[in-house]
């Protein structure tokens, strides 16, 4: 596994924007018109955009495994990250969806420690058509010993089960949950400690 290069980025795109496609969170959060594909794959771009500037943009050796990972309490560039916000608004929430989105984002924020001092594991994933080549597993797993290295925590949300089950068998722990009455989705907060914390 390794930072990726900005070169790397448009792969990395795309295959978040497959990802995402299918993701109960994200049909929340996307103003669904038939410009739906290109606000996800904006979505994808705002994503990638946002932990590239973490340092927190990594891609398997082979090239088909990704993962957005970020120390929390990096440096935040303020004026970047107001204007990236509001291209996502402009090309892919809408101003319609923008109240509900921001209530989500300041839920999810508070059920994580207040210090910001963990790694946020945003998005992880697998090329569609590469799954079962160690890809997943490689990119968890040097996450994993990163985390333990710093002593950190790590914390994650997911509103697919599959993930939530695959999760938890990585030794994650699910301390919380919310059910979107609205959307009809439950958004699962998962937490794994360091293997320091667990000894």
């Amino acid at each position: 596994m390794r930072i990726a290069a900005r070169k790397d980025f448009p792969r990395i795109i795309e295959i978040l924007a497959k990802a995402f496609d299918s993701n109960p969170s994200v049909t929340w959060v996307v103003k669904n018109d038939k410009k739906r594909p290109a606000r996800v794959r904006a979505l994808a771009a705002y994503s990638v955009k946002t932990a590239a500037r973490r340092k927190g943009v990594y891609l398997s050796d082979n090239g088909h495994g990704i993962a957005l990972c970020y120390r929390y309490n990096a440096k935040k560039e303020w004026i970047t990250d107001f204007w990236n916000q509001a291209i996502l608004v402009s090309k892919c929430i809408g101003l319609r969806n923008i109240f509900k989105v921001l209530q989500r984002e300041r839920y999810t924020k508070s059920m994580r420690p207040k210090s910001g001092d963990y790694l946020y594991f945003w998005y992880y994933g697998v090329e569609p058509g590469h799954n079962g080549n160690g890809d997943a597993k490689d990119i968890k797993d040097e996450i994993f010993t990163m985390a333990d290295k710093l002593a950190l925590p790590v914390y994650l949300e997911t509103s697919v089960e599959k993930n939530r089950r695959v999760y938890v068998r990585y030794g994650f722990e699910v301390y919380a949950q919310w059910f979107v009455k609205d959307q009809q989705i439950t958004l699962y907060f998962l937490r794994r400690n360091p293997d320091k914390l667990k000894k």
